[in-house]
C-alpha cells in the first residue's frame, strides 16, 4: 500500500501553460505557479513560493487551452522530486504533478482564515480543518458550476 502524497495549492499562474510532447508520445503541459505566503519581508515586500506544475494527457490539453498568466487557480496533485544531468552534475527539482485544476474567482482563504494563525510554525487542528473545508467548498462549487476543468475529465 502506498503512502499519501497530496498537496493543495491556491495561487496564480505566472506564465501560460505550454504543451510538451514526450519521446514516449505522452502529452504534458507545464506552467509556473506562484503561492503567496501570509506575511511580508522586513522591507514590506510580499513573500511567495514558485512551483513548476506538470499536467499530463487530457488535463494537460485542457491546461494549454485554459491556463493563462495571472489566472488564479486551485491545484491539487502530488509532490514529485525529479533529477536531471547538467554540465555541473545533477540538479534536483520538486514539481507539482497536477491531478485536478480549478479556476478560482477569488483567493480561497480571503477573510476565511486568520493570517496570523497561518504564520505559526504549527497549525491547530481547527485551522487545518477550516482549510480542508474551504477546499471542499471550492470543489463543490466547481461541480455545481459545471466546470470544464479537471472535474469533468
Amino acid at each position: 500500500m502506498a503512502d499519501l502524497n497530496l498537496v493543495a495549492l491556491t495561487g496564480f499562474a505566472t506564465r501560460d501553460a505550454a504543451l510538451r510532447q514526450k519521446n514516449s508520445g505522452q502529452v504534458k503541459a507545464e506552467f509556473s505557479f506562484e503561492v503567496e505566503r501570509p506575511f511580508l519581508r522586513a522591507t514590506g515586500e510580499p513573500v511567495s513560493d514558485l512551483f513548476l506544475v506538470d499536467v499530463w494527457e487530457d488535463l494537460g490539453r485542457w491546461a494549454v487551452e485554459h491556463i493563462k498568466q495571472g489566472q488564479r487557480l486551485l491545484v491539487i496533485g502530488t509532490l514529485n522530486k525529479e533529477s536531471y544531468s547538467t554540465r555541473g552534475g545533477r540538479e534536483h527539482l520538486t514539481i507539482v504533478k497536477a491531478k485536478y485544476i480549478r479556476p478560482l474567482d477569488t483567493n480561497l482563504l480571503d477573510g476565511q482564515v486568520d493570517p496570523e494563525e497561518m504564520k505559526r510554525d504549527a497549525w491547530s487542528e481547527s485551522l487545518l480543518l477550516t482549510a480542508i473545508q474551504l477546499v471542499e467548498e471550492a470543489l463543490r462549487e466547481g461541480q455545481a458550476a459545471g466546470d470544464s476543468s479537471a472535474s469533468a475529465l
